[in-house]
């Protein structure tokens, strides 16, 4: 995980192929909790003070340690570790102290971290109709610190009234993921925390006799589909847009 964090943009681009991140600076390799402010300004304004992690109800915030490159206790998301769920409010936003995290980008049409790209379009269990299994979804389980050895073994969670409701809606994306299993995989788009809609961030579309993800422009560059994609098909360019990434893509076929 630390090679695909310090991989960054033009890493990925090395790596899988992609057009348009050769053309997006490269210097920008953390995905910055919602709300972060460009990034020299979030470097200036994060006091490393961890409010943001403790609030987080999904354990997507983790601090820089001592090989990172912002200095120790910087907030990011690593999303091949933990993506960010969109929760309701943003607390995390809230709670910081500075403005690092933009006080205003409290509601999620103001909240913009990024943009999902493909790197390894030929890894996509879509195209080839493969189902989810419960070693897919087993990923998940390992990632998710709130729940018992007993349910991470099982693969399965109990819901219970006394639930904290960080525990609560942790369990909630595990069950609407083991819903998944047998099914054709199409995790990215079934699960994408965008809200209202979120096929207006991610769909499947038809490719090669199966199905392929699309991105598209409501995307907010969260990476719960990169957490939840079982073959690293994706990976988020940090504070990209969609007319950095896909508008020039369009207008480099167009010429």
């Amino acid at each position: 995980m630390k090679q695909a964090a310090g991989l960054g943009v033009l890493g990925i681009a090395a790596a899988g192929g992609i057009w348009a991140a050769k053309d997006f600076k490269g210097s920008k390799q953390r995905l910055r909790p919602p709300g972060a402010v460009e990034e020299d300004k979030y470097l200036t304004m994060c006091i490393k003070c961890g409010q943001c992690l403790q609030v987080c109800p999904y354990d997507s915030i983790k601090l820089e340690d001592i090989e990172g490159k912002a200095g120790v206790g910087t907030a990011y998301i690593d999303p091949l570790a933990r993506g960010c769920y969109l929760c309701e409010a943003f607390p995390c936003v809230l709670a910081c102290p500075t403005g690092a995290l933009d006080h205003e980008a409290n509601v999620i049409e103001k909240v913009h971290m990024g943009m999902a790209i493909v790197v390894n379009e030929s890894a996509c269990l879509a195209l080839d109709g493969k189902k989810v299994t419960k070693e897919m979804i087993g990923r998940i389980y390992d990632h998710t610190a709130v729940i018992s050895e007993e349910e991470r073994a099982n693969r399965k969670v109990e819901m219970y009234d006394n639930d904290p409701e960080k525990v609560m809606l942790q369990k909630t994306l595990l069950k609407k993921l083991s819903e998944q299993e047998g099914k054709s995989c199409s995790l990215c788009a079934d699960l994408c925390p965008f809200t209202p809609d979120p096929s207006s961030a991610i769909g499947m579309v038809s490719k090669g006799g199966g199905l392929f993800p699309e991105i598209r422009d409501a995307c907010v560059g969260c990476g719960a589909c990169v957490e939840l994609c079982p073959t690293k098909v994706l990976q988020i360019l940090p504070y990209a847009t969609y007319a950095d990434v896909y508008e020039k893509k369009k207008g480099s076929n167009n010429a």
